[in-house]
């Protein structure tokens, strides 16, 4: 997998995202904050999920109700279109989740 230059990383994130992801030491984070353990356990259970399907896994550090996701391709020692690939799942999952709060 090709690693993407510095100008398709920043395109990606501008065009593809929509929340708060920032690109740190050659990686994509996103930091989550959550209403219940819940909310946490339930995203915790989609991105593993996600992470099987797409072959493609994530560090991930959880700290009471805040999840904070960070995403690279190893072998491309940067970030790929599999990284955004899984940002955009990351962002569906999340939006789901919270889309429960207003029922």
């Amino acid at each position: 997998m090709k690693r993407l230059s510095e100008e398709e990383q920043q395109r990606y994130v501008l065009d593809q995202l929509d929340l708060h992801w920032s690109i740190v030491d050659n990686a994509l984070k996103l930091r989550l904050e959550l209403d219940s353990l819940q909310e946490v356990h339930e995203l915790l259970t989609r991105l593993s999920r996600e992470a099987n399907e797409q072959n493609h896994h994530p560090d991930i550090v959880v700290n009471a109700k805040v999840v904070d996701v960070s995403l690279t391709t190893h072998d491309a020692s940067g970030l790929t279109t599999l990284d955004f690939k899984f940002a955009m799942a990351v962002e569906t999952h999340y939006k789901r989740i919270i889309s429960f709060r207003a029922i």
